[in-house]
């Protein structure tokens, strides 16, 4: 993978005072109300740009996380070019990226992936946030003719993750004005149906009430000619559900898409949008966690660089890869019996802690890996959460607080042995063989 490397150097362009680096130039633009934007943005020129054609914009949301301040969010996300992210993508398909500097609020305004909060606000700089990416497109537009760069009016879409669900969102609610999407790690896509099972889908779990926010119906004659790339990891159990959407979203979603683990809903909604977007490829990458396959999303925005129709690409084989999942456990510990060489100070007394063979843990093992203290197959404490997570060289822990009335409870049991059943073996594995002893 090409790697792109930041340089510490300005260059005035179009007005705008940029970085420079080896692949392309970096500018912030400024917000501007007037215009229709109420955040800044990035606008990133690889030098792969052919400046003698028109070329597409490609456009994807910011996924740098959870930041206080916009200059704090703007420093992550210049941090993050260079390393194999979005400027990758843009790099390689030969086209200039807008991206947006827009706070995230998650668990409110979750402004990275457009969650209902987001969409329903009317008022404030969060106030329909996919006319103002419309508006930064405009802008940036305007800023590349300055250059002599030409630009076409229909844009492509990238992103994954939170920036994913973005992207997927944004296509239903701006069509006509996109030429392919290549997203992924979007569990539950929202549908392009109103209604399902005579159940109306609210926004994000289908169009039910488009009209009713933006004033405008749901263009499905628009959205049925963009060719979308849709993936996800076999190895992803990054869930989505208990954070992004409300409690009646959330109950419509189970219903829809079933209530067993994210991967099998992930699956229920791939049959699903077979038979309602033929439009759409989806596809599960054997082995594969909460990443980006971005030689597909590549291959598949320089395959449909001027729009439809779908014309599927073959997805990377990545049954190779190493089988890091599920997470093995082989050892439980409690709280300063572990042996843990750094980090001893966030370590309480009570905590049980858990040994897995694996050095480095994806975040979202604590989203979802909740824990059962058993004895004698009689479950003794149920649905224990993982709060932290240590990391060693070789090996990591996550850790358990236990609360004084747990350990009552633990220690009023006739044997001080217990063993630990994982709520979701299939990322978490712990050998019914395990013990762990109160003293």
């Amino acid at each position: 993978m090409k790697k792109l490397l930041l340089a510490g150097s300005f260059l005035f362009m179009g007005g705008f005072f940029a970085w420079a680096n080896s692949e392309g130039q970096i500018q912030t633009v400024k917000a501007n109300p007037k215009a229709g934007f109420y955040w800044d943005y990035l606008l990133y020129v690889p030098k792969t740009v052919d400046k003698s054609k028109k070329t597409p914009l490609l456009f994807t949301m910011n996924d740098s996380g959870i930041f206080d301040s916009s200059a704090d969010l703007e420093a992550a996300t210049r941090a993050r070019f260079g390393r194999g992210n979005e400027d990758y993508i843009a790099y390689e398909v030969g086209v200039p990226m807008v991206l947006p500097l827009v706070l995230r609020e998650r668990g409110k305004i979750d402004a990275h992936d457009l969650n209902r909060a987001a969409f329903i606000v009317q008022q404030g700089p969060y106030k329909r946030l996919d006319k103002q990416v419309i508006a930064m497109l405009d802008d940036a537009r305007k800023q590349l003719k300055k250059e002599g760069i030409q630009t076409q009016k229909k844009f492509l879409v990238a992103g994954f993750s939170s920036a994913g669900a973005f992207g997927w969102k944004l296509a239903l609610l701006q069509p006509q004005k996109i030429l392919a999407v290549a997203v992924g790690g979007e569990m539950y896509p929202a549908l392009p149906v109103k209604v399902f099972k005579e159940k109306k889908l609210l926004f994000p779990v289908g169009v039910g009430d488009v009209k009713e926010i933006t004033g405008r119906n749901f263009n499905e004659k628009a959205w049925r000619r963009i060719p979308i790339l849709l993936t996800n990891g076999a190895y992803d159990y990054n869930d989505p559900l208990a954070f992004l959407f409300g409690k009646e979203d959330s109950l419509l979603i189970l219903q829809i898409f079933g209530s067993g683990t994210v991967q099998s809903r992930w699956e229920k909604a791939r049959a699903l949008l077979k038979q309602l977007a033929p439009n759409v490829q989806t596809y599960t990458y054997p082995k594969t966690e909460h990443e980006p396959v971005q030689g597909d999303m590549i291959a598949f925005l320089q395959q449909h660089l001027h729009g439809g129709p779908l014309h599927p690409i073959v997805p990377m084989d990545t049954s190779a890869n190493p089988a890091w999942m599920p997470l093995q456990v082989v050892q439980l510990y409690f709280g300063k019996q572990t042996p843990l060489s750094h980090d001893t100070a966030y370590l309480g007394e009570t905590d049980l802690m858990l040994k897995v063979r694996r050095p480095q843990i994806p975040f979202w093992v604590r989203l979802g890996c909740a824990v059962d203290i058993m004895q004698d197959e009689k479950i003794i404490l149920q649905g224990l959460p993982i709060k932290g997570i240590f990391e060693e060289e070789n090996c990591a822990f996550l850790q358990i607080p236990l609360s004084p009335d747990d350990m009552g409870v633990l220690k009023s049991q006739k044997s001080a042995v217990f063993n630990v059943r994982s709520a979701l073996p299939e990322v978490l594995t712990i050998p019914q063989t395990l013990k762990v002893t109160i003293h």
